[in-house]
């Protein structure tokens, strides 16, 4: 997979300045650079750390990021898009991917089951990941956060997010994003999943597991916070998006996903 970008796509990801290219590096405006990863050969823009994050906070985000590392090297098919399953082959038709499809949180496997089992010649997809991963990738990929997005306004028809959410530590600043880098009549399709807080607990956890930290402000080792569709739907007011669609997929009792198609008002 060829992971060229062209770089009248792309932006500096904290300071929204353009990018010149001066050999191995993107440059921006304020002299930041960002370097092409020599194995993957996918850019990085990854920040030292997030000016919307607090020295707490982006030590959290750190420990999410390690623990998420030890559970795909122990049980990568835990992970919800890991390979087939019914409800991510349904959020992929769900999304109506056409065009340019940014991946916001594309995972570190090669690819998404809901975009492998949703594809379509006409469709050119790309994927960001704070975790680089496993390569070559089957989408344009390079390394970045949902929150500080390295892609001009409007340059995708869709954006997609799923099950990533609940790692961002700044949902409002993730949501904001997905929705800047699609065009006017774009849309950005976000999975979530939802867990009444009542929900029983696993009768047991595999030791490597057990082992895992909880970072100060997570709800547990994996995730910063899960939103149920009250707290989700405010967000995205607040963001002065609205929502085109909404699917509810119940699982249990206790848990369902809900996918929505959320459009610029």
């Amino acid at each position: 997979m060829n992971y060229e970008i062209p770089i009248e796509l792309l932006q500096s990801p904290l300071g929204r300045t353009p990018l010149k290219a001066d050999g191995h590096y993107l440059i921006d405006q304020a002299g930041s650079q960002f370097e092409r990863n020599a194995d993957g050969g996918f850019w990085d823009f990854m920040p030292r750390a997030s000016p919307l994050y607090t020295a707490s906070e982006w030590k959290t985000f750190q420990t999410l990021i390690s623990n998420f590392l030890v559970s795909y090297a122990q049980a990568p098919k835990v992970n919800v898009s890991y390979e087939y399953r019914a409800d991510a082959s349904a959020f992929g038709r769900f999304c109506q991917f056409q065009g340019a499809v940014l991946d916001i949180g594309c995972g570190p496997h090669k690819v998404p089951s809901y975009i492998s089992h949703n594809r379509s010649a006409n469709v050119t997809f790309y994927g960001i990941d704070v975790v680089p991963g496993e390569h070559p990738k089957d989408l344009i990929f390079a390394r970045a956060m949902g929150e500080h997005l390295p892609f001009k306004d409007g340059v995708f028809d869709v954006s997609v997010s799923g099950t990533s959410l609940l790692h961002y530590i700044n949902v409002k600043a993730g949501l904001n994003e997905a929705l800047r880098v699609v065009s006017p009549n774009g849309s950005a399709c976000i999975w979530l999943g939802v867990k009444s807080p009542d929900a029983p607990k696993p009768s047991s956890s595999p030791r490597w597991y057990q082992s895992l930290a909880v970072p100060a402000g997570a709800e547990n080792p994996f995730h910063f916070k899960r939103h149920n569709e009250s707290d989700f739907e405010k967000i995205v007011e607040a963001c002065g998006a609205k929502i085109a669609a909404k699917e509810t997929h119940p699982i249990d009792a206790w848990r369902r996903n809900v996918f929505y198609r959320l459009k610029k008002a």
